[in-house]
């Protein structure tokens, strides 16, 4: 056998018996059960009023049919999907922070290697161990899911599994960019609480990324123009009211035969560079990566979310009757999907250069 895979079965031995370990696996696998059982509950109370708005459709949203749009079986892993971007995190953190500053500590690295092992051997087993066992950990809690949705009768077919297999994919990205940090930071740490400080720290700042993103766009491009509406030769000044505000108003126009409306070049030029700005620096979190990944996947939608006038988010929605394919979906998030890879081989790289050349004396 391999050195990597020796390496790689003794890590994955270890975290078998690590109560740390265990304790979060079985927190996370009790929240998506319960968090599968919940979402079904809300898609099976969402399909009866989809059948109810059906027979009323017409008469109701006067031949505006967005509000009764078919319930997605996807929404039954939103939940799963917060779960995973805390206490996901937080295994992901566990499992890699002390990962090579616990052998310094022990000891147990120096004697690890006095046998016939290179040191890129030690790292790339320990990494490959610690990414088989999160796999297994996100495949089980995946598929515990889905066994869950087939025992009350929903089945995904076509689009569905798609995006599913999409969206599975990008929690292994999410949680393995966490891991990779963790991983950066036990291996440039001397001790496992310096890097404990460490990881926390930069996931810190990915969190705070987003919060401060708008602030800085804001300051770049200073206060926004002033909105005009013009539809039919009319020309109307609208204060106060957001980008996701008017695409829900132009729909509306739309779908009851008027014509399309149109704002003022300044405010769209001025609206798409502050949607640059914060979409560049939200780029660099995670978090935020993983949320707008779910976001379109899970919502079948077209586009992430744009920046109103006041601040507020707001969907690029579609009207019901309109299908956006999967691949529709992913190809706007394709950077969030990069930005993800490239924190795992920034991390692991780290990792494994500083690894290579640490002193273990």
């Amino acid at each position: 056998m391999r050195p990597e895979l020796i390496v790689a079965s003794k890590e994955f031995r270890d975290y078998l018996a690590s109560k740390r370990f265990l304790l979060l696996f079985g927190l996370l696998a009790l929240l998506s059960i319960i968090g599968a059982v919940s979402g079904i509950a809300e898609y099976n109370s969402d399909l009866e009023t989809y059948n109810s708005n059906l027979q009323q459709a017409a008469a109701s949203v006067g031949g505006m049919r967005f509000f009764v749009d078919m319930p997605s079986i996807l929404q039954i892993f939103s939940s799963y999907g917060s779960y995973i971007a805390t206490f996901g995190m937080l295994l992901a953190l566990s499992m890699g922070f002390d990962m090579i500053s616990r052998e310094k500590e022990e000891g147990t690295l120096k004697i690890l290697l006095t046998h016939p092992v290179f040191r890129d051997q030690v790292i790339n087993g320990k990494i490959i161990g610690a990414v088989a066992m999160m796999v297994i950990v996100l495949l089980s809690t995946f598929l515990a899911i889905v066994a869950i949705m087939l025992f009350f009768g929903i089945v995904p077919a076509g689009d569905d599994i798609v995006r599913l297999g999409a969206f599975f994919g990008a929690v292994v990205l999410f949680l393995t960019a966490y891991l990779a940090i963790a991983v950066m930071a036990s291996t440039i740490s001397k001790n496992s609480s310096m890097a404990m400080l460490i990881a926390i720290a930069i996931v810190l700042v990915g969190m705070v990324i987003p919060n401060i993103s708008e602030t800085v766009a804001d300051t770049v491009l200073g206060p926004a123009p002033e909105m005009t509406v013009i539809s039919a030769g009319n020309t109307t000044t609208v204060g106060g009211v957001t980008q996701s505000q008017f695409i829900a108003f132009d729909a509306s126009n739309r779908t009851q035969g008027g014509p399309p409306m149109q704002i003022n070049q300044e405010y769209t030029d001025y609206y798409n560079k502050r949607n640059q700005i914060t979409g560049l620096l939200n780029i660099l979190s995670p978090s935020q990566d993983f949320t707008a990944i779910s976001e379109v996947i899970n919502g079948r939608l077209s586009s992430v979310g744009s920046i109103g006038a006041g601040g507020e988010r707001g969907m690029f929605q579609r009207i019901s009757g309109q299908t956006v394919s999967v691949w529709q979906s992913l190809s706007s998030v394709w950077m969030n999907f990069l930005a993800l890879i490239v924190m795992i081989v920034v991390g692991f790289g780290v990792s494994y250069a500083r690894f290579v050349r640490v002193d273990v004396r």
